[in-house]
């Protein structure tokens, strides 16, 4: 075209861009994605807290679906387990967890998993993956 016709047509694109472009949105956006990573990070921060505070027990894998989300290629789980620990009578939970790939074959119906169970409140239980029951 010359140096005219490529400036012209640079100048429609960049108004192209001005006209889709808002600010506003942008920033909702991000706070979005800031609240979940807040609420992922008190998520692991109470793991933690569990694993070192938690009664140990064991559980019995009664079934398990893939939610369909992944956090860095990982899948998050839900499970229905049977949980057995300080001598109490077993009783089912289901939790979401990460299922990482060290594990997959751990992670079948009827497996038996190694589990910490919040001592006030029973049907918080953190699956311990890899770990002997």
């Amino acid at each position: 075209m010359g140096l005219f016709g490529d400036l012209r047509k640079l100048n429609q694109q960049a108004r192209a861009i001005d006209a889709t472009h808002d600010p506003a949105a942008q920033m909702r956006a991000g706070m979005a994605q800031m609240q979940q990573a807040q609420l992922s990070m008190q998520a692991q921060t109470a793991d933690l807290e569990l694993e070192r505070t938690g009664t140990p027990g064991a559980a019995t894998i009664l079934g398990l679906v893939d939610t369909g989300t992944r956090i860095n290629m990982v899948p998050l789980v839900r499970l229905n387990l049977l949980v057995e620990h300080a001598g109490k009578p077993p009783y089912p939970v289901t939790v979401e967890t990460m299922l990482p790939l060290h594990a997959s074959a751990q992670a079948g119906i009827g497996q038996r998993v190694s589990v910490k169970v919040d001592p006030y409140r029973a049907e918080r239980v953190l699956v311990r993956w890899g770990l002997p029951v």
